[in-house]
């Protein structure tokens, strides 16, 4: 933390699928509550796939057949969006749309494009089948039982929301792609869940697509995949402007270990992939060299050309 511009640092780590330490530094302890954006993502994700087990959603069945109507006026590529699609970042949606809305660039399943987009599409038929929020339904099927009694999934102010987010509205301000708030150790019981590794989970952490130029770099549902020297393990990051935070969390299920980092600084993330380092004992990891620097990154996974710097 000395020779970073980090000044609040939470870790919590998990030995044999159990959490085991739980350290803070700085300007935090072990009850503050962080944002922590993207890291939302894999636990909507495992919300999705207790519906999966309990037969409510089918990953590989088109999402507009849940609904009365169409998602969006403009239907190209959307009849074959299913939620394997939303969860593995293959919609051809972007991140975000723009202010002329928002379009497939792709068909559907054909390749990676990072897309937070695709899981608001989702969480809004999830919500169609299940009669309620999405941050209700968390509470009651993830959190209570998982033991995350300081975690919730929170609605957006849209005075806190840049311009482009300002489309959300109704339950959807309660985001399944960045609204979780949540404390270091409850985060430490989700993933203790993961490595679990029970069946409807296990899937989550199976290789869907290739993220493009990055070797080594796959997604699954919910999660990103990378094969390390020694392990293959999943992880993800979450970035937040207001209040600024920068995440990373790993797990590598073979080993039955996991690390979560929450960080209070955007540049945070090489803090995390330092300390990511020293505890697995494994360099130079594809998650990071995909992630940083932060102005190189790509939601489509490709490598930004010398010209183009």
């Amino acid at each position: 933390m000395r020779t970073s511009e980090v000044t609040a640092l939470a870790i919590a780590s998990l030995s044999n699928g159990h959490l085991n330490d739980v350290h803070v530094f700085g300007e935090t302890n072990t009850d503050t509550v962080w944002t922590v954006a993207s890291l939302t993502k894999p636990v909507f994700a495992y919300g999705v796939m207790l519906l999966v087990q309990k037969g409510l959603i089918e990953l590989d069945r088109p999402l507009q057949t849940y609904l009365p109507s169409p998602y969006l006026d403009d239907p190209v590529f959307l009849p074959h969006m299913t939620a394997r699609h939303a969860l593995s970042h293959t919609t051809g949606f972007p991140n975000w749309r723009d202010s002329d809305g928002l379009r497939a660039a792709f068909m559907p399943g054909t390749r990676f494009s990072y897309s937070s987009e695709g899981l608001t599409y989702l969480q809004y038929v999830v919500e169609s089948i299940i009669g309620m929020p999405v941050s209700t339904y968390l509470a009651e099927q993830v959190f209570r039982p998982l033991g995350m009694h300081r975690t919730e999934l929170k609605s957006e102010s849209v005075t806190d929301l840049p311009p482009m987010l300002h489309f959300l509205s109704e339950s959807l301000m309660a985001n399944s792609a960045l609204s979780l708030r949540t404390t270091v150790e409850d985060y430490g019981r989700f993933m203790a869940a993961i490595l679990d590794n029970a069946p409807e989970i296990a899937e989550m952490t199976r290789p869907q697509i290739a993220i493009q130029d990055v070797p080594n770099l796959h997604w699954g549902l919910g999660w990103g995949l990378q094969t390390s020297p020694s392990d293959l393990s999943f992880w993800h990051w979450g970035a937040r402007g207001m209040p600024r935070t920068m995440n990373f969390v790993i797990g590598f299920p073979a080993k039955r270990s996991a690390l979560v980092i929450f960080t209070n600084h955007a540049n945070g993330l090489y803090l995390c992939r330092s300390i990511v380092e020293l505890w697995s004992g494994e360099p130079d990891m594809p998650a990071f060299e995909w992630l940083l620097p932060a102005q190189d990154w790509r939601p489509d996974g490709k490598r930004q050309r010398q010209s183009d710097n």
